[in-house]
C-alpha cells in the first residue's frame, strides 16, 4: 500500500497500477489482487447513507466473501450490496442506483458486510478507479504466499510500504479506540464502582441481619480472620449470583438486538468472559472490606442483646 497508511478506509491509499505487476514479479508471491476502497455518499430516494466502497477484481480475493443472494459484480456498471442495508434502503436485485454519478445495478447482497455505521458495497477495480476519477492508478495489492517474512523484506528493500493482516487490524482497533474508547472506558470504570458499592451495601446488610448468628461464633472463639472469611464467601457468593444474572441478560440481549438492530453484532469471546469474571473477582475483594471491618468490630455481648 501506499507509504503512511494504515487503514484501508481512513487512509485511502493510492498507488500506480504498475505496482501490480511489479509486486507479482516479486519472489514468493503466489497471487496479487488490486483493490481500490473509498468511502461514498449513496443519494437513495431523497435520503443519503454512507457506505465503504470496496472494488476488487471479478474472480480474484477482495471481493465480497459471503453472497447471501445474486452474484458478485462482473461488469463495470453492477454493484453488490449488504444484505441489511438493502433491506433498510427496500434496494431490490435489478435496481439502479445512483453512486458518484453513475448509475450502478444490484446484482447481489452480500452477508456479515453490515459493519458498524458504513457498510460494504462492492463493484469492480476497473468500476471503483473509474468512479474515484483514478484511472491508471490502483489502492492497494493482495498478496499471497508461503514465506511472509521472507516477502515482507523483499518488498520493503524495494521501497514499498507492506502491513500485514495483524497489523491493518491492530490499526483499525487503535483507531476505534481513540474515537470510541474514552467514553466507553468512563462507562465501564462507573459500572464498575457502582458495582461494587452495591454488593457492598448488599453484604454488609446481610451481615447485619445475621449478626447474633454470628456473635455466637465470636463468642465461641471464632478468629477475626475466619470471620473475615465468612464476609468474604458470603460476598463473592452475592457477586456470583450477579454475574451468572448478567451473563443471561447479556444473552436475552443479545437475541433482542440481533433482532431488532442486526447491523449492530454482538460478540461474546472467551477473553471477555475471562477479563469479566476477573473484574467480579476483584469487586468481591472490594465489596467484602465492608462487612469484614463491620464483623471485625463485632460485640458478642451487644450481638446477644440486639432484636432478631
Amino acid at each position: 500500500m501506499a507509504p503512511g497508511t494504515d487503514s484501508l478506509f481512513a487512509d485511502p491509499s493510492v498507488l500506480p497500477a504498475a505496482a501490480v505487476s511489479r509486486v507479482a514479479a516479486t519472489p514468493g508471491v503466489d497471487w496479487v489482487a488490486p483493490v481500490r476502497t473509498a468511502y461514498a455518499i449513496l443519494d437513495l430516494r431523497g435520503q443519503r447513507a454512507a457506505v465503504a466502497l470496496v472494488g476488487a477484481t471479478p474472480g480474484r480475493p477482495g471481493g465480497p466473501w459471503k453472497l447471501s443472494s445474486g452474484r458478485a459484480p462482473l461488469a463495470d456498471d453492477e454493484i453488490a450490496l449488504d444484505r441489511l442495508f438493502a433491506a433498510r434502503q427496500q434496494v431490490r436485485i435489478g435496481d439502479r442506483l445512483p453512486v458518484l454519478g453513475a448509475q450502478l445495478r444490484v446484482v447481489g447482497f452480500t452477508g456479515e458486510s453490515a459493519m458498524f455505521m458504513t457498510p460494504l458495497v462492492f463493484v469492480t477495480e476497473r468500476t471503483a478507479a473509474g468512479l474515484l476519477g483514478a484511472p491508471d492508478t490502483t489502492g492497494v495489492v493482495l498478496l499471497g504466499t508461503a514465506d511472509p517474512p521472507g516477502v515482507s523484506t523483499r518488498l520493503r528493500a524495494a521501497g514499498l510500504t507492506v502491513r500485514t493482516p495483524g497489523e491493518l487490524h491492530g490499526a483499525a482497533l487503535r483507531l476505534a479506540t481513540r474515537v470510541f474508547g474514552g467514553p466507553l472506558q468512563l462507562m465501564v470504570a462507573v459500572a464498575f464502582i457502582a458495582g461494587t458499592l452495591i454488593v457492598a451495601l448488599v453484604a454488609h446488610t446481610v451481615i447485619t441481619e445475621q449478626r447474633r448468628d454470628l456473635g455466637v461464633l465470636k463468642a465461641l472463639g471464632a478468629s477475626g480472620p475466619r470471620l473475615a472469611r465468612v464476609a468474604i464467601t458470603e460476598t463473592a457468593a452475592l457477586t456470583a449470583a450477579g454475574a451468572l444474572a448478567g451473563v443471561a441478560l447479556l444473552a436475552l440481549g443479545r437475541v433482542v438486538i440481533a433482532a431488532w438492530r442486526p447491523q449492530f453484532p454482538v460478540l461474546v469471546t472467551p477473553g471477555s468472559l475471562t477479563r469479566a469474571a476477573a473484574a467480579a473477582a476483584v469487586m468481591a475483594l472490594l465489596a467484602a472490606a465492608l462487612p469484614a471491618r463491620r464483623l471485625a468490630r463485632l460485640d458478642p455481648a451487644g450481638a446477644f442483646r440486639s432484636g432478631p
